[in-house]
């Protein structure tokens, strides 16, 4: 079942948010921050930023103003940087957490595996404006040639639902270990079901396999056979282990089997549930691709590293107003996939049909904010289907067996600050 009615319920407690003076009272900057009548409100600050703006500021501030608020006379970029400096990014982190709420406990249109919620966490290097200042913030990187910004992101994303529960933006030196631990305890007191969590290679550590154990987290993670000596010294294919932390031991499983590659493969895992095969644990660690796939979206379809500023708060404020804006166009996403399931159900075709992303994306830009800006949820629901409806229209074939891995590398200028497109 798709978010038939979880759109409508995030975009009326987004408004429900952004129109709350607590809201506004609890992100500025400053008490005296947008106490009077400014060139561009908080609100209107907070929709323009959501509104994922990728060409050039000036154009996209024209456009915004004129077709979106209805008002003649736009404001200059320069007055746009100063509203947005008046604003915190938890902002966003907000928004994102109220859609979450409205996702997970006010409906039930979410799906589960075996009773869990299936999430995976990993961590990925994002280019930044390679300015002076954000070098020093947040990192860089050091060659023959040039030194350039980057930062380092994470986050916890439910790979069934394909919703992205928490995030992080980090120096690029951070631990991918600790940032897991922050962003898991951001939902610790969120959950109204059981989580299991999914690792890669680079997370084995008995502070985190203890972290996860203690708050209740399940998890199944990827090890290397020299991990510990626990794990050397688990030579069965299914085969229960002891670990100690501070004095405290702690009993996981470890499951080891051959890859089609003649590779074996090590997964440590808190279900000790005997009724659990390797076969099951293969298909559950494969879910784990999809954590993959949303980091290519993010920054191949979101242009998450397309920022609009150059300053330490712009680059937190763009990253979770990103992260927010991938939620929505999921949950719009899944009503347009039903859509086509139900159109084609009766149809001999030779591959399934989904929605073709770039479309939504383009669709969904502008119309949200006019949605969030909508009071009538009839009205709100008008444009939603319209929007449905068109994209339902454009599909991609889904092609089984298709799956390439992240390239991580080392690019640098992908997204100029200064010569971003103005059409």
């Amino acid at each position: 079942m798709g978010f038939t009615k979880t759109f409508d319920g995030a975009v009326s407690k987004s408004n429900e948010i952004i129109n709350s003076y607590l809201f506004k009272c609890s992100h500025r900057a400053k008490p005296t921050d947008f106490s009077r009548n400014g060139k561009m409100s908080f609100k209107e600050t907070i929709f323009f930023m959501l509104s994922n703006t990728k060409k050039s500021i000036q154009t996209e501030l024209n456009n915004f103003f004129e077709n979106v608020l209805k008002r003649d006379k736009p404001i200059s970029k320069q007055a746009f940087s100063e509203a947005r400096n008046k604003i915190d990014p938890k902002a966003f982190i907000e928004l994102n957490d109220a859609i979450n709420e409205v996702i997970y406990e006010s409906n039930n249109e979410y799906r589960l595996w075996n009773g869990y919620r299936i999430s995976a966490i990993d961590g990925s290097i994002i280019e930044i404006p390679n300015t002076e200042t954000l070098r020093n913030e947040f990192g860089y990187i050091k060659n023959q040639n040039a030194i350039v910004a980057r930062a380092k992101v994470g986050c916890i994303f439910d790979v069934i639902n394909k919703i992205v529960l928490t995030s992080k933006i980090d120096i690029y030196r951070a631990s991918e270990r600790h940032m897991a631990m922050e962003m898991l305890s951001q939902i610790i007191d969120k959950r109204n079901q059981k989580d299991l969590i999914l690792f890669d290679r680079g997370y084995p550590s008995a502070e985190l396999l203890a972290f996860l154990i203690e708050n209740n987290f399940d998890f199944l993670m990827r090890s290397s056979r020299t991990y510990s000596k626990e794990i050397m010294n688990a030579t069965k294919p299914d085969q229960l282990i002891e670990f100690k932390y501070k004095q405290k031991l702690y009993k996981a499983r470890v499951i080891r089997f051959m890859l089609s590659s003649e590779e074996e493969e090590i997964l440590i895992t808190s279900l000790l549930d005997e009724h659990l095969s390797i076969e099951d644990f293969k298909e559950l660690y494969f879910m784990r691709w999809g954590i993959e796939i949303k980091y290519d979206e993010l920054k191949n379809r979101l242009q998450i590293e397309n920022f609009t500023g150059t300053t330490k708060r712009a680059i937190e404020q763009d990253f979770y107003a990103t992260i927010y804006l991938s939620n929505m166009v999921e949950l719009a996403r899944s009503r347009s996939d039903e859509l086509i399931d139900n159109r084609n159900k009766d149809k001999n075709l030779k591959y399934k049909q989904k929605t073709n992303l770039n479309i939504l994306i383009g669709s969904l830009k502008e119309k949200l904010i006019k949605m969030l800006l909508e009071t009538s949820k009839k009205k709100r629901n008008k444009i939603f289907n319209e929007i449905i409806e068109q994209i339902s229209r454009s599909t991609v074939p889904v092609r089984p067996g298709r799956h390439f891995a992240r390239k991580k590398k080392n690019k640098r200028g992908k997204y100029c600050i200064n010569q971003k497109q103005s059409f």
